[in-house]
């Protein structure tokens, strides 16, 4: 089995919740949608496993250009009589692009 993603995109915020860091990407679709000028963007949320947290917090600054390797973890949460999956995306790795501010 393999729970395993790659993304790459540019950092818009970085955040600290609790023990951990959370950063939120900006990435580019591959496409552009009907009538749209440009590409359009996603803003993917990412926590930081404890080991990445610290070195995160000191390095990274907004707009820089990282790779992450990350899994997905799931919880289940109990709304009402429903039960709801909730998913994560949870950085295992990271890879500095480019941290330089122009």
């Amino acid at each position: 089995m393999l729970n395993q993603c790659i993304l790459v995109g540019k950092v818009i915020r970085i955040r600290k919740e609790d023990e951990t860091a959370v950063l939120t990407l900006s990435i580019a679709r591959g496409y552009k949608e009907k009538d749209e000028e440009g590409y359009a963007i996603d803003e993917i949320d990412i926590e930081l496993s404890d080991h990445l947290s610290e070195t995160a917090l000191e390095y990274l600054k907004e707009n820089a250009t990282v790779g992450i390797k990350a899994r997905i973890a799931s919880t289940s949460k109990i709304i009402g009589d429903k039960e709801i999956k909730l998913h994560t995306i949870v950085a295992e790795k990271l890879t500095f692009i480019n941290t330089k501010e122009k």
